[in-house]
């Protein structure tokens, strides 16, 4: 490239702020800050004009007025419920691209935002306060420039008379590219900067890790423990089927009896296969005998130490063993969850077992949107409760109540179809 090219495209890059959209996006974010600034800039002014009577309305321009307020602006960030206010503004504003903290009320979280806020009131106040004088100054200076480079008048106005007004054509424009590009600048700092202070810090992106580490080991204990529990069988189902082909015209008993040996191997691997599901997400130390399901509901309401209001409809035994038991385990995670962080241990646990699936809601109260825990597997467990039948699990916080919902089809068979051939689908 050419250093006439060079040089070209440097200045072009130096001057692409001037028409950015961004940049005057971030004008207003800069605005948004001095609005911030300007009550603890009143407060200031109160006490340097109790301490400096003389001072009259100055006391807010004075520079020892800024740097004091600013510890009163930090200790306030502390405070304020002012979080997510920010991180929508330095999104839609400054066009910062962070994933929000998954325990907002954290201190972690709290002092890397106050950070954050003094930052932007500080900022803002000063180059609120430059904006303010220098567009009315700088088209001062341009128009009073004109005048007297046209000959319209002879001498500069008495309001101010230096050299900037003689060459206003000149400084004018010139002020105001300089003060474009330190909001340009500073913009482009916070920007950089946003992700740190208003995104997910270290504790965050940990307990995602770990609850990421928790969802894949139990989809590969689910694959071992299928292995161990199918494979035998299906390979004995292979070896009679086949020795029943060779000799179903010579000996039909055999081929019969070879043939009924299939079906019960098939059976005790389905079984085996509903047992391995129903132990999902189970202790080692737990018994594995039989698993309980929804014929065990109300057993589980008297001995969960919950006050449970409970609501049925449908009919429970058109649900396969493995949905019933499922939709069980689903209840009882929930009822422990209530036991442990709702307000106070009363919920209400709706059943409904439709013409194409089955529903559970589980509510319970919470003034306060309860707060993701680390090491907490309670969520992950029941999504892939619901996922493993082709159903689904999640949860929400509404005003007063916390609620899990969980939906799984009645035929849990056919779902594992669709799912089986959407995957191949897919290939």
């Amino acid at each position: 490239m050419s250093p006439p090219r060079r040089w070209h495209n440097g200045a072009m890059r130096l001057i692409a702020p001037l028409w950015s959209r961004a940049t005057y996006r971030g004008w207003v974010w800069v605005i948004l800050g001095g609005a911030l600034m300007m009550p603890f800039m009143m407060v200031g002014a109160l006490v340097h004009n109790w301490l400096v009577p003389e001072s009259g309305f100055n006391g807010i321009l004075h520079p020892l007025v800024y740097v004091g307020v600013l510890p009163l602006v930090a200790a306030a960030s502390l405070l304020l419920p002012d979080r997510e206010i920010e991180r929508t503004a330095a999104r839609r504003l400054l066009g910062a691209e962070f994933a929000s903290p998954a325990d907002d009320g954290s201190w972690n979280s709290r002092w890397r935002t106050g950070c954050w806020f003094t930052l932007h009131a500080a900022a803002g106040g000063l180059l609120s306060g430059l904006t303010l004088a220098m567009v009315p100054f700088a088209a001062y200076l341009l128009y009073n420039g004109a005048l007297l480079a046209f000959g319209v008048i002879d001498e500069p106005p008495e309001l101010y008379t230096g050299h900037l007004t003689t060459w206003g054509l000149l400084t004018g424009p010139l002020v105001f590219i300089g003060l474009t590009a330190s909001v340009a600048l500073l913009t482009a700092a916070m920007k950089a900067l946003a992700p740190r202070l208003l995104g997910q810090g270290s504790a965050d992106r940990l307990a995602a890790s770990r609850a990421e580490a928790a969802r894949l080991a139990a989809r590969n204990r689910i694959a071992r423990e299928l292995h161990d529990a199918v494979g035998h069988a299906l390979s004995v189902v292979v070896v009679q089927s086949e020795a029943a082909a060779r000799v179903i015209t010579a000996d039909p008993a055999f081929a019969a009896q070879a043939m009924a040996a299939v079906g019960e191997t098939a059976r005790g691997a389905l079984a085996d296969l509903d047992a391995v599901i129903g132990a999902l997400r189970e202790d080692r130390d737990h018994s594995r005998g039989p698993q309980r399901d929804l014929a065990d509901l109300e057993s589980l309401i008297a001995e969960s130490g919950v006050d449970v209001e409970l609501r049925q409809s449908g009919d429970r035994g058109a649900l396969s063993r493995l949905a019933s038991r499922e939709i069980y385990r689903i209840v009882q995670e929930s009822l422990t969850n209530v036991l442990r962080h709702a307000d106070e241990p009363r919920a209400s646990v709706a059943v409904d077992v439709g013409a194409r699936e089955a529903t559970v809601a589980v509510t319970s109260p919470a003034t306060r949107r309860p707060r993701p825990r680390r090491g907490g597997r309670g969520l992950i467990g029941m999504a892939e409760r619901a996922a493993v039948l082709g159903g689904t699990a999640d949860a929400d916080w509404t005003a007063g109540a916390w609620t899990v919902r969980a939906a799984v089809p009645i035929d849990t068979r056919k779902a594992e179809d669709d799912r089986s051939a959407a995957h191949r689908a897919d290939r």
